[in-house]
């Protein structure tokens, strides 16, 4: 009998921790989400400040409908009606072609505001509009998908200024637009997952699947290669200046240094495409994340206590992050130091820890728009809603 007591004792303080960490998230989510309903604008949206002004924003707005109407339990519940008021002003906001797009004309950053508008649509109730706009966001989407050239698959910010400046094709956006579609529903047999598999490829170091023409002729005439840690970064860009984390010497050669947010990008599209964990790509890139794992830094960026480089966009990190863990579908995690993770319950603490006194998050590196704490706490709303998914 004492056996089976201290037995039972021990079963329930190995589930005490866990239990706890799931039970502060779901507190701290609640805290955070109330203080969000408190600066929702008067017309459904969430704003974004844009120098010295603060203007209502589809993606903002769009980013936190689908933390929200993803939402565990109760707590959906609890938001359905700032949730409702949001989706509305995001349906009004839907153009002739089906897109959404950012500024007073709808027409900036179109691809990318629309990826984060179906990922919006996708987490509330289907209506009948809702619908409509879910069908017209996957078709512009689709159409817009490069389907020649170096950038091949890939997908560009879209009309991002006045001057109508495209932006180059990068994984971040592309990510966005692949996570929408996912789902949204998109059959798996569509054309686009076949496309955006080999825009991804033309995005990751490894020699033996990244096989682009143009943009290994590009990385040639600059001194460049493509290395083989199976690392993913911002895009085909053949420009150190215009990657992210910059690039890295190995052996004799010039590499662009992949990071933690592009690799996990990258390993969630992948499957989300229909590749298999063991496929090279997904291997490769799963093998990066088992030496560079973790929840304290932005993996790939250089540590720097003034500048804090280290981390730069850390929020979208744990939402890409959570989102890629879960595809996989390995928890624990194993890295290749013998330690076995349980990633959900580890980023949580983590968002506990550094969740400020008034119940949001703000980076301390202001990059990416990290800055604002409306973007980052719709970001880790989202990402909590994963890890509730998954807590043991």
């Amino acid at each position: 009998m004492k056996t089976l007591a201290v037995a039972v004792s021990m079963l329930l303080l190995a589930a005490a921790p866990k239990d706890d960490v799931s039970k502060k998230v779901t507190e701290t989510y609640a805290a955070a989400a109330d203080w969000l309903v408190t600066q929702q604008d008067k017309s459904g949206a969430w704003t974004q400040a844009v120098g010295d002004k603060v203007a209502p924003s589809p993606s903002f707005t769009g980013l936190i409908v689908a933390a929200l109407g993803s939402a565990p339990g109760e707590l959906k519940a609890k938001y359905k009606e700032p949730v409702h008021k949001a989706t509305e002003y995001l349906l009004s906001k839907v153009n002739a072609d089906g897109s959404i797009g950012e500024g007073p004309t709808g027409t900036f950053v179109k691809t990318y505001a629309t990826g984060i508008a179906l990922m919006a649509f996708s987490s509330v109730e289907r209506t009948d509009k809702v619908a409509n706009a879910i069908r017209g966001a996957q078709a512009y989407l689709r159409q817009n998908q490069l389907k020649e050239g170096k950038d091949l698959g890939g997908m560009g910010y879209g009309d991002d200024s006045p001057s109508g400046k495209k932006g180059v094709a990068n994984l971040s956006t592309t990510g966005f637009a692949a996570e929408g579609l996912k789902m949204s529903g998109l059959p798996q047999d569509d054309e686009f997952w076949k496309l955006v598999v080999q825009f991804v490829r033309s995005c990751q170091n490894n020699s033996e699947t990244n096989k682009n023409p143009e943009f290994l002729a590009a990385m040639k005439a600059k001194g460049l290669s493509v290395g083989d840690d199976g690392s993913l970064y911002y895009g085909p860009i053949a420009d150190p200046g215009a990657q992210k984390a910059g690039t890295k010497k190995i052996a004799d050669k010039e590499v662009i240094q992949g990071y933690g947010s592009m690799t996990y990008d990258g390993i969630k599209t992948y499957l989300y495409a229909g590749l298999k964990k063991d496929a090279p790509e997904v291997k490769s890139a799963v093998d990066w994340v088992r030496k560079n794992y973790s929840v304290e830094i932005h993996p790939g960026f250089a540590f720097d206590q003034v500048q804090r480089h280290h981390l730069r966009g850390l929020y979208h990190y744990y939402l890409v992050m959570a989102r890629a863990l879960e595809a996989v579908g390995e928890n624990p995690f194993e890295t290749f130091d013998g330690k076995k993770h349980d990633w959900a319950r580890e980023i949580g603490e983590q968002l506990v820890k550094s969740v400020k006194e008034n119940k949001l998050w703000k980076n301390e590196n202001p990059g990416w728009f990290e800055g604002d704490p409306i973007l980052v706490t719709g970001y880790v709303l989202m990402t909590c809603d994963v890890l509730l998914r998954n807590m043991k």
